[in-house]
């Protein structure tokens, strides 16, 4: 049985960059040339500015294909429009829809501030855990509770003091862990309501499109998901159910390629950085809603260099223990990371740059161009 790839970048901003690295996975599933699905929602009211990547995809080699007035090789979802069209058709669910959205966004606020409150918490500690012992780093400590605290015959003040820091830090890891999933599970269940308060499963309207949005979908052998606002594209996705959908074309062995934004609604969890805000604590990267769920055991974090400071290896190991149970792996613009689920195998691919692994312990290492990526439970 057939099952589909992964090829997920970080930034790369230039469509002919893009199109000219991806070249080597752009074919059809039963020869001729590649039906090509460009998902654009996450540029919002400019989805439909996708010319630049039509053209790229042309001068690789993909042709178009014009008649009727569309192009049938390469092709836009056009979820966004379709979203919003159906919300001015509808009144009545918008209103719910933009009801829920406000609570979904209060309950973010509320679990930031408390997720803000823990990794400052951990950060003073850390710093003052150097400050009186000298050596000391959030990569030493141990995963779990548990063995923050061994049972020990005679210590001397300066034991008893790392080993109260060293309880204290476990404790409030755990904390934040625990944190993250209470969100998750909230939003889920604010997620759910829009349907139960609505009846849009039921309505032909929302059928219709969504129909349509299904089917066009399956139709294509490459998926491309652009950058963004991740927001704008999970939201259209998820409006019409679309999730499964994707799952299917990836069964039936559809290629996807992801940029950006389109990276990281593929994945369980959508981990964001917001480095626009007035505030500096939310000003970091921060678990903002769960994701599509595509792909399992990564946490692909793109804008690596940019946003994420590689350099300190208590950061990385907050990063990597508070999401441990996948890898934390950094993407640049130059990074391509493929994914063969059905493998299972993950393999570094960028010519002109890496893939990096963020190790609880602190540690970052850069993957080569043909160099496997460590697996949960490989």
């Amino acid at each position: 049985m057939a099952h589909g790839k992964f090829l997920f970048n970080g930034n790369i901003g230039s469509p002919s960059a893009l199109a000219a690295r991806v070249r080597p996975w752009l074919h059809a599933r039963g020869g001729g040339p590649p039906k090509v699905l460009l998902i654009t929602a996450a540029w919002g009211p400019g989805e439909y500015g996708e010319q630049g990547a039509r053209h790229a995809l042309n001068e690789v080699g993909v042709p178009s294909d014009w008649h009727g007035g569309f192009d049938h090789n390469i092709f836009n979802l056009c979820s966004w429009h379709v979203w919003q069209d159906y919300l001015a058709r509808h009144p009545r669910v918008a209103a719910v829809d933009s009801e829920l959205r406000a609570v979904q966004d209060a309950t973010r606020r509320f679990y930031v501030e408390k997720t803000g409150f823990h990794a400052e918490r951990i950060r003073q500690a850390a710093r003052y855990a150097r400050d009186k012992l000298g050596h000391f780093r959030i990569g030493d400590l141990p995963m779990y509770e548990r063995d923050a605290v061994r049972p020990e015959s005679v210590l001397a003040g300066r034991d008893l003091l790392r080993r109260a820091l060293t309880r204290e830090l476990v404790h409030d890891l755990a904390d934040l862990v625990q944190n993250d999933r209470r969100m998750m599970l909230t939003l889920q269940e604010e997620e759910a309501l829009l349907a139960s308060r609505t009846g849009i499963r039921v309505d032909r309207d929302w059928l219709g499109q969504q129909r349509t949005l299904v089917e066009r979908i399956l139709s294509a052998d490459v998926i491309f998901l652009f950058g963004g606002d991740p927001v704008a594209l999970l939201a259209s996705l998820r409006f019409f159910d679309l999730q499964h959908a994707l799952v299917e074309a990836q069964r039936r062995g559809a290629t996807f390629v992801s940029i950006s934004a389109g990276s990281l609604v593929l994945c369980e969890r959508i981990v964001i950085y917001d480095n626009y805000s007035p505030d500096p604590a939310r000003r970091e990267f921060r678990l903002y809603d769960k994701g599509l769920g595509l792909i399992g055991g990564l946490q692909v974090l793109p804008h690596c260099m940019d946003r994420i400071q590689t350099d300190d290896p208590d950061n990385l190991a907050y990063l990597a223990r508070r999401f441990s149970t996948h890898v934390c792996v950094g993407l640049n613009e130059e990074s391509f990371l493929l994914a063969e689920p059905a493998v299972p195998r993950a393999v570094s691919v960028g010519e002109h740059d890496g893939v990096y692994v963020f190790g609880a312990d602190g540690v970052k290492w850069r993957y080569h161009a043909g160099e496997q990526i460590p697996l949960p439970g490989g």
